[in-house]
């Protein structure tokens, strides 16, 4: 999808690509109902206590290992569920940009808010899939303490580990072209911080 960048609009919304999250949204759907049929009836996946077969054998372990798996599925991937299909066919915009700052919501660990302020600079990173824009903000630590949730705080850690920043964009799952975005990111953080002289 062609996003239209050059307009005099005071933000722009990058929506997000739905036929790639559909993909993992329906993965851990799947996940979920596998969960479900684990504490249901765990007999049918496991061997009994005694190494006899119960039904049919698919996982060595005990049908209550089984029952115990099926719940931790339901435990983590119900809420993801629910996320991921409010992703899916209510949010409309993966990344917002406008006069205060970046939105980001392109993926479930997303960072948020990053106001224009605290960015020093922005680059690729285009070594792995997806293609990454990595948005290196003043005070790191700050950032990822003020993040919403454990799991928001955690994917900024393992950010800030891994590409030298907690602020990174997945462009996997935005509808735009990946040097277009980024060419328009580091042409408007340009213009914020000369007007801010």
């Amino acid at each position: 999808m062609k996003v239209d960048f050059s307009t005099d609009a005071d933000h722009v919304d990058i929506p997000l690509n739905k036929y790639g999250l559909s993909g993992y949204s329906f993965a851990i759907f799947g996940i979920f109902l596998l969960g479900i049929w684990f504490v249901v009836s765990p007999s049918t996946f496991a061997s009994g206590s005694d190494g006899v077969q119960v039904t049919r054998v698919y996982i060595d372990g005990t049908p209550q290992t089984i029952f115990d798996i099926g719940l931790f599925c339901i435990i983590i991937c119900g809420p993801l569920t629910a996320i991921m299909f409010y992703r899916l066919f209510v949010m409309k915009s993966g990344l917002t940009i406008n006069m205060d700052g970046i939105i980001n919501n392109t993926s479930l660990g997303a960072c948020g808010f990053i106001n224009w302020n605290n960015i020093t600079k922005i680059n690729k990173e285009e070594g792995d899939y997806p293609m990454r824009i990595v948005v290196h903000v003043k005070t790191p630590g700050e950032f990822i303490q003020n993040q919403s949730n454990i799991f928001k705080r955690r994917t900024a850690a393992d950010n800030d580990r891994t590409y030298g920043s907690p602020a990174v964009i997945n462009t996997n799952f935005l509808k735009c072209d990946y040097d277009e975005l980024y060419s328009f990111l580091t042409d408007t953080l340009k213009t914020y911080k000369e007007n801010a002289k």
